[in-house]
């Protein structure tokens, strides 16, 4: 496993008030948060490529990636898929390291948020 990529799951779990559990699958990391939600991290250091996505009951809810599927964004392949399911740049730049801040951040206010924990 890439060491950016562990680094960056240590980063969340030790930033990230929410965090109940770890499982380590086999092509992503899944932490499961207090509220029912679900996180799952994924990142290819070969092919380049992350995923960062907010679940609850099966459902995205939010999410960062950098899949080539819309060319029209600034800051092209990174993306933010938020709650009302609008698509928008992101601001990543693909390093898991810088990347996983911004998503701590987003994730925590999130949940904090909610008044369902």
């Amino acid at each position: 496993m890439a060491a950016k990529f562990v680094e960056a799951i240590e980063y969340f779990i030790k930033e990230c008030p929410y965090v109940v559990s770890l499982q380590d699958l086999l092509t992503k990391t899944r932490i499961e948060l207090q509220g029912g939600y679900v996180f799952d991290i994924y990142y290819n250091e070969t092919l380049g490529k992350y995923g960062y996505t907010l679940i609850r009951q099966n459902q995205r809810i939010i999410g960062w990636d950098n899949a080539p599927h819309h060319p029209r964004l600034s800051g092209f392949p990174h993306h933010f898929h938020n709650e009302d399911g609008a698509v928008c740049p992101s601001g990543f730049t693909g390093n898991p390291i810088e990347d996983i801040v911004k998503v701590v951040k987003t994730i925590s206010s999130f949940i904090s948020c909610r008044h369902d924990l």
